[in-house]
C-alpha cells in the first residue's frame, strides 16, 4: 500500500480544501494504477515537493522515478512534458513516459542527494548559465510569450505598488516600468526554464548536472538568470556582489549583458511587489539588496 507523507497530505489540504483530501486520498490507486500500466514496482517510501510525489521505481532499463503531481488548470504540466520531449536528456532530466490524464511522469533518477547548492557559488552560476543556453530551443507556438508577461508587469506595477502601501521608492518602479516598455517590443521566441535554482539542478549519471520541474515560456534567455541572485543573495554579496554574479551568469549563458541588467531588474522588482502580496517576509528585503547590488541598468 502506498503511503502519502502526513506532511504534505496537511499542506495540500491546507492549500486547497476538499478537492485537495480528495486528491490526496485518489493517490494509492493512482500509483497502483501507473504501475501496473507500466510495470513498474515501487523501491522506497515517497519523497515530495510542495505540488507532487516521487517514487523511485523499477521495472524499466535503467533507474527511474514515478512522479505524480497536483492537476494544475494553467497548462504548466502540458507544457512541462513538452519542454521535456523537446529536450530529450540534454540539459534536462530524461522523460521516460507520461500519463497527461492522470498527471504522472517516469522520469530517469538523479541523485536528490546532491544539488547544485552543493558546490560553490561561482561554480554553480557558471553551470546555471550554461544550462540555461542549452535549453533555449525555439519554443512550440502555443507557448506563453515573454511580449505578454512583461506588458502585464508593465501595466500593473504602479496599482501594486499602491495597494501595497508605497513599499519601494518611486524612481524604482518607474525605472522598472520604462525597462518594460523597452524590453516588449523584441522579446523572443526561445523556449526559457525561468525557474532553474539550487534546489533543481540534480547530479547526474548521463550529464553532470540536469534540470527537473521545468517552468517555462516563449522569450528571451536573459530572463531565466534573476533568480540567481535571489537564491544565493548572501554568498554572491560575500564573494563579490550582484553585479559580479550577473556578470557570470551573462558569460556562461552567452547572453547581451544590457538585455541581461533589464530582465534582472524588471524581475527583481516585479518579484518584490509579488512576495510582498502573498505575505512572504524574507525575500522582499532581498529583492532590496538585489536592487541595491545592481544599481544603474545599462
Amino acid at each position: 500500500m502506498i503511503a502519502v507523507p502526513a506532511a504534505f497530505a496537511e499542506r495540500t489540504v491546507a492549500r486547497s480544501g476538499e478537492a485537495g483530501r480528495a486528491w490526496i486520498e485518489s493517490l494509492p490507486g493512482r500509483v497502483g494504477e501507473l504501475c501496473n500500466l507500466w510495470n513498474l514496482e515501487v523501491e522506497s517510501p515517497a519523497m515530495h515537493g510542495e505540488w507532487g510525489l516521487v517514487f523511485a521505481v523499477r521495472g524499466t532499463d535503467s533507474p527511474a522515478v514515478l512522479k505524480v503531481t497536483w492537476p494544475d488548470e494553467d497548462g504548466s504540466f502540458h507544457r512541462a512534458v513538452t519542454a521535456l520531449s523537446l529536450w530529450n536528456g540534454r540539459g534536462a532530466v530524461r522523460l521516460l513516459r507520461a500519463d497527461m490524464e492522470r498527471h504522472a511522469l517516469l522520469l530517469e533518477r538523479l541523485d536528490s542527494t546532491a544539488t547544485l547548492g552543493s558546490v560553490g557559488v561561482e561554480e554553480a552560476l557558471r553551470v546555471a548559465g550554461s544550462l540555461l543556453r542549452r535549453l533555449a530551443v525555439p519554443a512550440p507556438a502555443d507557448f506563453p510569450s515573454l511580449k505578454t508577461v512583461v506588458q502585464r508587469i508593465e501595466a500593473t506595477l504602479p496599482e501594486r505598488w499602491e495597494r501595497q502601501g508605497r513599499p519601494l521608492p518611486r524612481q524604482v518602479v518607474e525605472r522598472a516600468r520604462e525597462l518594460a516598455r523597452h524590453l516588449a517590443p523584441s522579446a523572443g521566441n526561445l523556449l526559457v526554464n525561468w525557474d532553474i535554482h539550487d534546489g533543481n539542478v540534480l547530479r547526474a549519471a548521463s550529464e553532470p548536472w540536469l534540470v527537473i520541474d521545468p517552468q517555462t515560456l516563449a522569450g528571451d534567455v536573459e530572463y531565466g538568470l534573476a533568480q540567481w541572485l535571489w537564491w544565493r543573495l548572501e554568498e554572491i554579496e560575500a564573494r563579490a556582489g550582484v553585479r559580479w554574479a550577473l556578470d557570470r551568469l551573462v558569460e556562461s549563458a552567452e547572453v547581451d549583458a544590457g538585455r541581461a541588467f533589464a530582465w534582472a531588474y524588471v524581475r527583481t522588482v516585479d518579484y518584490w511587489l509579488s512576495g510582498l502580496e502573498t505575505g512572504l517576509t524574507i525575500d522582499p528585503p532581498r529583492c532590496e539588496r538585489v536592487i541595491e547590488g545592481l544599481g544603474r541598468v545599462e
